[in-house]
């Protein structure tokens, strides 16, 4: 069983990317950019971006378990906190960027959409690097909890390529996850 839910995590990122990448292409008036991934939610056709907010939060949150057993309990929790707050996303749709009027709706996203790129998918990585330590795996893990959330406060500071920063945070999370689900089939 701990094997099909580390798939759902080498699954899970790939997923989520690919369907931001579609939706790049398809949505009218969408500039990736300069629009973040969440704002493809919004409107006719957004159930395509909330699917897959939720679809990824599911996957990760069944991949935490086995990441609890396999690699760490802490970073399978904090993982579960990754997945969750994909899932709030998901459900609470975000606000256009940039606006002057919030909604209850976009506050919550944009409090979990920071539990996502500031708390749980950095604190995971720092965690994971303790976890069958090689001078690469390491250095890889806290690259990424490094990168993440300063890729993602970028994509708040430059508003001309914000979607470019928040993709490339999105990327660089999601890849991480792909890389921990695959190091621990291996394992």
């Amino acid at each position: 069983m701990a094997r099909i839910l580390l798939w759902c995590g080498v699954v899970a990122g790939p997923l989520f990317v690919a369907v931001f990448l579609v939706n790049d292409r398809i949505r009218p008036d969408y500039d990736p950019l300069r629009d973040f991934v969440s704002e493809a939610a919004i409107g006719p056709g957004g159930w395509l971006q909330i699917a897959s907010f939720l679809i990824t939060g599911a996957l990760m949150v069944a991949f935490s378990v086995a990441v609890r057993q396999v690699v760490s309990r802490w970073t399978g929790w904090l993982l579960a906190l990754f997945g969750v707050s994909l899932m709030l996303a998901g459900a609470f749709v975000s606000d256009p960027a940039p606006t002057t009027v919030r909604t209850g709706h976009g506050i919550v996203h944009n409090l979990v959409s920071a539990v996502v790129f500031l708390v749980s998918l950095p604190a995971a990585a720092f965690v994971a690097a303790r976890w069958r330590p090689t001078r690469g795996w390491s250095w890889y893990c806290r690259a990424v909890g490094v990168a993440v959330p300063g890729l993602f406060v970028l994509a708040g500071g430059i508003e001309a390529a914000t979607g470019v920063f928040q993709r490339l945070a999105i990327a660089v999370g999601c890849s991480w996850i792909a890389v921990l689900g695959l190091r621990a089939l291996r394992s």
